[in-house]
């Protein structure tokens, strides 16, 4: 084993609970983060060239990689469905809805990990990468597959979908009959 495969592996074990929580918030399930994670380490295992510094970094982008590829499958479906849905929304224009903020003076991480975990596969693995991974649109784009417009969408979604999220009380949906779909243009 390299010295730099060495600081790799010490990187992951030391930031190992943030690694896998993030591949669990992108997968959406824990068994596939576990599975994105142990990929992640085998390949991190593996002689790779490249490896000078910046081993957190790297460690987060092979969780990544990984993460996607497990949910693929899902992704690919979510992303049709969010096209679809963009579409309409050109189609159609955009209403701009304001709604009153719910007051929530703390949010705690199984609110969080739930609201994130109800947005579908495409949108909250593009506001995932976007917003808390500080990726530019136009990487998140090439990694997702997707053109950039399309990118943008899927976070717009994203962080529309989490936040209705997070305002539900007690599961209770606080503007029922609304699609769960945005209707919103944060462009």
């Amino acid at each position: 084993m390299t010295q730099t495969n060495y600081e790799l592996f010490e990187t992951f074990e030391k930031n190992s609970a943030e690694l896998y929580w993030l591949a669990f918030l992108l997968t959406g399930n824990t068994d596939r983060g576990v599975q994105a994670f142990d990929r992640a380490l085998d390949f991190a295992g593996d002689d790779n060239p490249g490896f000078d510094g910046f081993m957190n970094d790297w460690a987060r982008k092979l969780v990544i990689v990984e993460a996607l590829d497990t949910i693929r499958k899902e992704l690919r479906t979510s992303i049709e469905r969010t096209a679809r849905v963009e579409a309409e929304d050109r189609l159609l224009g955009s209403v701009g809805w304001v709604r009153a903020a719910v007051a929530r003076p703390e949010i705690v991480k199984e609110s969080f990990e739930q609201a994130v975990i109800g947005i579908d596969a495409f949108p909250r693995c593009a506001m995932l990468l976007t917003i808390y991974e500080g990726m530019p649109v136009e990487d998140v784009s090439l990694l997702l597959g997707v053109d950039e417009a399309l990118a943008r969408a899927a976070q717009r979604i994203g962080v529309v979908q989490m936040t209705r999220n997070l305002a539900r009380r007690g599961g209770r949906d606080p503007f029922p009959g609304l699609s769960p779909i945005p209707v919103l243009s944060l462009s």
